[in-house]
């Protein structure tokens, strides 16, 4: 576990804390950082409820201790058929755990429940008689194996290394061969042969898996009885060294599970004193001594083992007493106890609903208005108070649920939402990546300014799904607080660096002040915004000053713009008569609308124009009216204009004054339809001669042939089409041709 100080936050104020948690100010319920997690964010409470939601998260860890006790129980057996599919379960567990919502000690429940795993394994260790046929092979194999090392023992004493290397290579080529010889060296040399059982056997003393040396002192008696002449006066010692080390071992293993034994006894020892406090308590009818209960419950799930045949009677002694004891509860806990039924049959009613409308979403849903609909069931299901704590991790693993199924459907179906929270991260990871650049700022008074406005940004940016926003926050806050202890470190250099800020910022209001009376409004306008631009780039100044020196400058820009304003006081007046003179162009512009010639028209409109633009600036509040009249004029001058010269396109500039206006119109509009039409004949005559040619592909058969069927069928429908298409053509060339002969 690491050290609380090292995972707190910066303000180093919390409102709990213990040896697996702590609350900081803003109420987030932070678990502290282990070997087998990182600190996270369990979740967020009012300041008033932080004691009731930790006992909350400490029951339901009581829950995955209780949890892995039944694995553990049941496991048995499990480890009996197959030890690897025990560990495999047991991983599964582990990563459960992990990623529990709960207070405790992780490392002590998952190292405890490895332990007690492999307790389970030694104790389902076969016996000799089991193991013998099943390991037979095996011995004969390591056998084998301290065979092939004598030989190339031996190797070495007779052989050049590259003999050594062409035997080996031999030896995967021939394997027959390789197991004569085997048989050959074992027949000269078995002394070396039973070194190497007495080295494996030295070897096994070190190692704490009882099961697995066991079996390994079991292979070596099988690989002695099966070895080479043991005859020699030199080998019996070694056998006699072996066995005093197996006896070394079974002492070693007794020790072992009598020190287990010894601390279950132990254990009883302590859950009957702790019985008795229960009992004496309920003797006494000390029903408000909830406190004293809760210690006593959190010790005895604390203690672990203690022997079966009285770990069954022990409990259930304690859970009578405790219901007892929670029978007679003040009427405090009573009426608590039924608020929370009665919140919890809320909390379910509104996740019934919550699960039914995300099950009724799909690609095609409004997904703005379903998440209206969704926000308001979540702020119900959030304005119901607690729920009993045997069901809280069920009800918010339900309520968690639905809210990711709901984003993550919206994410892959609701483009637009995706392409915000993309945004939104690609925003906030850039932040971050700012705050982290401050670390090696130079300039911390220019650095320090930064770093507030990159907090007003961030909170700018809208949210993201709750587990990618608790990461990005972390990151960001961690660099942003690592600046904030360079700075006190540093407090020396960041006063120097505002002084000399404050050198600059005199220069810009030097001058601001030379360039406030200048009458160059243009100009000096520009010179002063870029005056305020350099301002905003000069760091913070000491605080004491900052309010004096930006009433100099900004004096001095107002001196500047007052001026200004009274100038374009009297233009306003010469603005005046140009607006007189525009609205007098403007009416000569509307007579021309309807003039008897447009085109004629547009030759006087052009002049007049001319003067319209010339008639310089209007008043502000007139600028856009006058300007909308002038286009709407000018528009209609010249959609007449154009007509005009359309119908001599139409009907030929010596025959426009035969034809009406709506006889031009009609035309048109008909000439268009016939060379629409035209295309689509020459376009569908085409199709029709390319299916005709398609049908010579086709063999003669004396059978009918679908595919052909289709092919003839389709040149049908295509001549009725194209046949109806030259009909209404003719159709159209008759009508303009009579419109023609009546004008």
């Amino acid at each position: 576990m690491t050290d609380s100080k090292n995972t707190q936050p910066a303000d180093d104020q919390h409102l709990f804390e213990n040896d697996f948690v702590y609350v900081n100010a803003e109420g987030d319920v932070i678990l502290k950082k282990t070997n087998l997690f990182e600190e996270r964010t369990l979740a967020t409470v009012d300041p008033e409820s932080v004691e009731a939601r930790i006992e909350a998260f400490e029951k339901i860890f009581s829950g995955l201790e209780q949890k892995v006790d039944t694995f553990l129980e049941s496991a048995e057996e499990t480890v009996k058929e197959s030890p690897e599919k025990a560990d495999e379960k047991l991983g599964e567990l582990i990563d459960e755990i992990k990623g529990a919502e709960a207070v405790g000690d992780f490392e002590k429940l998952v190292n405890s429940a490895k332990e007690r795993l492999e307790e389970l394994k030694e104790a389902a260790k076969p016996t000799e008689a089991e193991e013998q046929d099943s390991e037979a092979e095996a011995s004969k194999e390591k056998s084998d194996e301290v065979e092939a090392k004598e030989e190339s023992e031996a190797a070495v004493e007779t052989a050049e290394p590259e003999a050594e290397e062409k035997e080996e290579a031999k030896a995967e080529e021939a394997p027959a061969e390789e197991e004569e010889t085997k048989d050959s060296d074992e027949e000269d040399d078995p002394l070396s042969y039973y070194k190497e059982l007495e080295k494996k056997a030295e070897e096994l003393m070190d190692m704490t898996d009882w099961a697995y040396v066991s079996m390994e002192f079991d292979n070596i008696d099988n690989a002695w009885s099966e070895g080479p002449d043991a005859e020699d006066e030199e080998i019996q010692p070694l056998k006699d060294k072996i066995d005093k080390l197996r006896e070394d071992f079974e002492q070693k293993k007794k020790a072992h599970y009598e020190e287990k034994q010894r601390r279950r006894l132990e254990n009883l020892e302590k859950k009957k004193d702790l019985l008795n406090q229960l009992k004496e308590i309920v003797d006494e009818k000390k029903w408000s001594h909830t406190k004293d209960v809760g210690r006593i419950k959190g010790r005895w799930e604390q203690i672990k083992s203690v022997p079966e045949d009285e770990a069954e009677k022990l409990e259930s002694k304690f859970e009578s007493l405790l219901s007892t004891f929670d029978e007679h509860k003040v009427d405090r806990l009573v009426k608590q106890k039924q608020k929370e039924e009665d919140n919890l049959t809320g909390k379910l009613v509104i996740l019934e609903k919550m699960e039914g409308f995300v099950s009724g979403l799909d690609e095609t849903a409004d997904w703005p208005e379903q998440e209206k609909k969704f926000d308001e069931l979540t702020k119900q299901f959030r304005k119901i108070g607690r729920v009993p704590s045997e069901k809280n991790r069920e009800v918010w693993a339900r309520y968690h649920s639905a809210q990711d199924t709901f984003h993550s459907m919206r994410f892959k179906y609701d483009k637009k939402y995706r392409e915000q929270i993309e945004k939104f991260l690609s925003k906030k990871k850039k932040l971050i990546d700012e705050a982290e650049a401050l670390l090696d700022a130079d300039d911390l008074a220019d650095a320090a300014r930064r770093v507030n406005k990159l907090h007003r940004r961030w909170k700018k940016v809208g949210n993201l799904p709750q587990k990618d926003e608790n990461e990005m926050w972390d990151r960001f806050k961690a660099a942003t607080d690592a600046f904030n202890d360079k700075k006190s470190e540093n407090l020396d250099v960041l006063k120097e660096q505002e002084e000399e800020n404050y050198e600059e910022k005199l220069k810009i209001v030097e001058k601001a002040n030379e360039l406030k009376e200048s009458e160059d409004w243009e100009a000096t306008h520009k010179a002063l915004q870029g005056l305020m631009d350099t301002w905003k780039k000069v760091g913070p100044v000491p605080k004491k000053k900052s309010g004096k020196i930006w009433k100099k400058f900004k004096g001095a820009m107002d001196h500047f713009y007052d001026r200004r304003r009274d100038h374009f006081k009297e233009v306003k007046e010469e603005r005046k008569d140009n607006l007189k003179e525009k609205e007098e162009v403007l009416e000569k512009l509307a007579e021309l609308k309807s003039h008897d010639d447009p085109i004629e028209a547009v030759e006087k409109a052009k002049p007049l124009q001319e003067e319209f633009k010339k008639a310089g600036y209007v008043p502000i509040k007139h600028k856009n009216r006058l300007w909308k009249e002038y286009r709407e004029t000018c528009d209609v001058i010249y959609d007449r204009f154009r007509a005009a010269k359309a119908a001599v396109d139409v009907v030929g500039r010596e025959n426009v004054e035969n034809f009406s206006a709506d006889d031009i119109a009609d035309i048109r509009k008909k000439q268009s339809e016939i060379n629409k039409l035209r295309k689509e004949v020459g376009k569908l005559t085409g199709e029709v001669l390319q299916m005709k040619e398609s049908l010579s592909y086709f063999k003669p058969s004396g059978g009918s042939s679908s595919l052909l069927d289709d092919v003839k069928e389709k040149i049908s429908k295509a001549e009725n089409k194209l046949e109806s298409k030259e009909d209404k053509l003719a159709d159209l060339e008759k009508e303009v041709d009579q419109i023609k002969k009546d004008s």
